[in-house]
């Protein structure tokens, strides 16, 4: 489950319980464990909050912003020169 390292407390058959086998089923995203301490995460970095993945979403969003701001002011450019 997510932000834990146990089970979820119900009956399981193999690896997760009936209600998760069934959101695994119909697509949902499976959980990976935390780089650090192991606990269920489900963003791409695989950071759990306490471990830093929000300092490196932050980061992240920060990078993405100005990579679309400087895309823009380029394309401004391109098009006023031509």
């Amino acid at each position: 489950m997510r932000n834990r390292k146990e089970n979820c407390g119900k009956p399981c058959v193999g690896e997760f319980c009936g209600r998760h086998n069934y959101y695994l089923k119909n697509g949902a995203k499976m959980p990976a464990p935390c780089r650090v301490c192991g606990a269920g995460v489900l963003c791409d970095y695989r950071l759990c909050i306490p471990c830093g993945g929000s300092i490196l979403k932050h980061r992240l969003i920060c990078k993405q912003r100005k990579a679309k701001m400087l895309f823009d002011l380029v394309l401004q450019e391109l098009v006023s020169t031509n």
